[in-house]
């Protein structure tokens, strides 16, 4: 039902909550970068852990990218970027949410540097077939 709203509002996915704390997208798993960080939902009971979860995590790793994955509430997708991640859609940039761009500055609205090493990252273990 999530995807279809979407949809009919001409968005790729739909970032959902629960209890004011980050959960995960319809169809994907959701990141946010601040500061050079990228979090996420912690693995538990609340969240839907996507096929490629783990792939980001040890991505974030092998490039030097700080990775936490701790509660993050709805105020803190004020952030400087937001990336999906799923089997289909890869690593995907998020550059407008509600209706307001992402991010600040330069890259306001458009896809960050931390998005650029993780896409290529992660082209980079599809040519290896490591994934």
């Amino acid at each position: 039902m999530s995807r279809q709203v979407s949809a009919d509002m001409g968005a790729v996915d739909t970032v959902m909550f629960r209890d004011d704390h980050l959960s995960e997208a319809a169809s994907n798993n959701v990141w946010v970068v601040k500061d050079g960080v990228v979090m996420g939902p912690p693995k538990d009971h609340l969240l839907l852990e996507g096929i490629r979860f783990g792939l980001v995590e040890e991505m974030c790793q092998t490039h030097g990218i700080p990775f936490d994955l701790r509660r993050i509430t709805r105020t803190e997708l004020e952030a400087d970027e937001l990336m999906l991640s799923s089997a289909t859609k890869e690593v995907l940039p998020v550059t407008i949410l509600d209706g307001h761009p992402v991010g600040h500055g330069a890259t306001r609205g458009r896809p960050g540097p931390i998005y650029s090493r993780l896409s290529a990252a992660y082209q980079q273990a599809k040519a290896s077939q490591s994934i």
